[in-house]
Order: C-alpha cells, then structure tokens, then sequence
C-alpha cells in the first residue's frame, strides 16, 4: 500500500466516524456499551469533530510530495492520535467499560498507529522544529 493508499483509506474510516459522532452520538455510543448523558453528548461531538478533521486533512495531503513538512506534521499528528485512541480503547475495553466491539476499535487504531509510523520513518524532511 502507498501513502496516499493509506491517506485516503484513513480520510474513508474517520469521515464517516466523525459525521455519526457530531449527528447521532446517542444511537452510536451504545453500540458499544456506552451510555452517554448530554455531557457525554457534548463530548461525543466535540471528538467527533476530531475525526472528521483527521480524515479531511488526510485526504487533503494525499498528493503531497513525500519531502514535505507539513505531511511530516499531519503523519506525526495522526500517529499521536491513534496511539492514545489505541491505548484508551484497550484500556475501556479491558476493564469492560466497553463492550466486545471496543476491541475492534482498539485494534484498529493500533494498526493505524503503526501505518502512521511506518510511513514516517519512510519520509525524507528535515526535523520539525
């Protein structure tokens, strides 16, 4: 798979995550064992925002030259992203605040976080300062 392959597949997950987040967290979030008050509501979609911005400026990036620093930023961004994701996921998921689909989750940013790194350690750009 090509970076650009992966860009896009991450803009093709995380668009429509983030849409369900910001129309219907309620529906969404029980799916997998989670019951959210208006609070949650609120976080839901302010993390559902999140996702939508992390799948568009992948999407955005995907024909940009492999030398440059703001891909370099959007990969390291991501990487950070989907390895906290992937951490608190595991975390949810093992002490059973979320169902059994919270391990689909938990996996699937654990491999995304290894895409992002993967592909980092691939580029050619000077160190960000």
């Amino acid at each position: 798979m090509s970076l650009k392959q992966f860009l896009i597949s991450n803009a093709v997950l995380f668009v429509p995550f983030g849409l369900v987040m910001l129309a219907i967290p309620g529906l969404f979030f029980p799916m997998v064992g989670l019951d959210l008050d208006p609070d949650g509501i609120l976080m839901a979609r302010v993390s559902g925002s999140g996702l939508l911005n992390f799948g568009i400026m992948c999407y955005l990036v995907r024909n940009e030259n492999n030398a440059s620093t703001g891909l370099k930023a959007i990969l390291i961004g991501n990487l950070i992203f989907h390895g906290l994701d992937a951490i608190s996921t595991f975390i949810a998921s093992f002490s059973g605040v979320m169902n059994t689909l919270g391990w689909l989750f938990c996996g699937l940013h654990f491999i995304l976080a290894i895409g992002f790194l993967f592909f980092l350690q691939k580029l050619k750009v000077p160190k960000i300062a």
